[in-house]
């Protein structure tokens, strides 16, 4: 006999109080029940391969974007020293 089952035959042969009782049991039972699937369900998702490879692209595309971006900055600030330099040599150059 399912949870279900029992449920409904001591809902049937109780007064109203006992039956708020038993409706609540009953729903603090499926959602218990619900959430420990979802969870399972998710744990499952989140161990399998195809979920593993994706967080590893993802973790590979992060990287390689830091490590561009930093590339970016170094060139961008390389240049603007080397504009600066040349600047203070024309500078010297022009005040002789």
């Amino acid at each position: 006999m399912t949870l279900a089952v029992i449920f409904v035959f001591i809902f049937v042969h109780t007064n109203r109080r006992q039956q708020e009782a038993v409706l609540k049991l009953l729903e603090e039972e499926t959602a218990r029940r619900l959430e420990e699937s979802i969870r399972k369900n998710v744990e499952e998702k989140l161990n399998s391969e195809e979920v593993q490879l994706e967080i590893e692209r993802r973790i590979e595309e992060g990287r390689k974007k830091l490590f561009d971006d930093v590339e970016a900055q170094l060139h961008k600030e390389k240049e603007a020293a080397l504009a600066e330099e040349r600047r203070k040599e024309v500078r010297i150059l022009n005040s002789r």
